[in-house]
């Protein structure tokens, strides 16, 4: 191995290393605050931790992946997740949130890029996701979250701000909020070598902002709209990812590929609207959702969500879902680029998720309360499978433990 290989490979197994360490510390760490005793009014408390194991099992092929067997390349992810939640007062004006997600991931498509040592078969990252929120009066709420996420080939930093305030008698809520995000990473790859030499450095960011309105409509009614508007800037590549080049008409046989280029300017938008009832006669609640997206990439989308909420006992529900997307795809989408017409500053993506396709999701999630009369302890175990029709399965399994103190 090249020394230069050797001093990548020593890095990453100190960011695992350091990654692992974060995840079994922080959890132990909450564990024995949440079993401290009571505390004064104004001071710390915790009052509720969720841990939650999901696993997520992808199959499918795309032409962005390298990993063969052909040119369509195989998309295999899997994707070990444990995560931790935590609500703590500090005091009745006070109270932060921390959700901590840490992902295993064994993907097909990143490890083809190491061609020599295999190094990057197994991705461990993990995600520190804080929200303060202070209330005062008690129609207003401000909200100020940071954070910042850590993984082998990358590096982000995040920070924003929230405002709601309730209206008619606390019938109905507006809120908007506003998110930057900094992410800086290596540009690996697509073929073999570890990282460009000299170490090189990609950047990029994006500014988010959003509003919503929510109005209950009568006891048993609530309608929610809102529009999210996204900002990017900086290299917006996933660094793996290839583009097959020189193929024949049916893209089966390749010369080579090219690393994917994007614009480095995106501006993204997204409408969305709930309509939730409950129907107390069968302790029912039915959720209806839509959403309308689309961006300066010409991508028009549409998703559509039916989500119900059955009790089969007072102290149990059953959650079922469906949902349906349907996308085109970005305009500089491609299975393969011809030599002839190969420009290399030109936009070029074979993307599978940039790609047109309709997708699909069917779900379900019981949920049961331990504690006969409260709901101090939780759990919930849950299964969704998610289909497309250009070539991609996954499915998720989670299960999960929530305590209110």
């Amino acid at each position: 191995m090249r020394p230069l290989q050797e001093e990548v490979v020593a890095a990453r197994t100190r960011g695992r290393r350091c990654i692992l360490r974060l995840a079994v510390v922080l959890p132990i760490f909450v564990g024995m605050c949440g079993t401290a005793p009571g505390h004064a009014d104004n001071d710390w408390k915790i009052e509720e931790l969720l841990s939650r194991f999901a696993y997520f099992n992808q199959s499918g092929f795309g032409y962005q992946s390298q990993a063969g067997p052909g040119p369509k390349g195989s998309e295999d992810l899997h994707v070990w997740n444990p995560a931790f939640y935590l609500r703590a007062r500090q005091n009745e004006k006070v109270e932060h949130t921390m959700v901590v997600p840490v992902d295993i991931i064994t993907s097909a498509s990143t490890d083809a890029i190491d061609v020599m040592t295999s190094a990057s078969r197994t991705n461990e990252t993990i995600t520190f996701d804080i929200t303060t929120r202070y209330e005062e009066p008690a129609d207003d709420t401000m909200s100020f979250r940071y954070g910042f996420h850590l993984e082998e080939w990358y590096r982000s930093v995040f920070a924003g701000f929230g405002y709601a305030r309730e209206l008619a008698e606390d019938n109905a809520t507006i809120a908007m909020n506003v998110n930057g995000y900094v992410d800086v990473f290596r540009p690996y790859g697509p073929f073999g070598g570890l990282q460009p030499p000299g170490d090189k450095r990609d950047t990029r960011g994006a500014l988010n902002a959003n509003l919503e309105v929510s109005q209950i409509l009568s006891r048993t009614t609530l309608v929610k709209a809102g529009y999210g508007v996204t900002w990017q800037a900086g290299e917006l590549i996933t660094p793996w990812n290839s583009v097959p080049v020189g193929c024949n008409a049916e893209v089966t046989a390749c010369l080579g590929r090219t690393q994917e280029r994007f614009p480095n300017r995106r501006l993204r938008n997204a409408f969305s609207g709930l309509l939730a009832q409950h129907i107390p006669v069968t302790h029912s609640t039915l959720r209806l959702h839509y959403r309308f997206y689309f961006d300066d990439f010409d991508v028009r989308a549409h998703t559509m969500k039916v989500e119900l909420y059955q009790y089969a006992t007072p102290r149990a529900y059953i959650r079922a879902s469906y949902r349906a997307h349907h996308q085109n795809s970005v305009y500089f989408w491609t299975r393969a680029i011809d030599l002839v017409d190969f420009d290399p500053t030109a936009p070029r993506t074979a993307d599978s998720d940039l790609a047109e396709f309709w997708a699909h999701e069917v779900g379900g999630k019981l949920m049961i309360y331990v504690d006969p009369n409260a709901s101090v302890h939780r759990v919930d175990v849950g299964f969704t499978r998610y289909w497309r029709t250009n070539d991609l399965i996954v499915d998720v399994v989670s299960l999960g433990y929530a305590r209110l103190f």
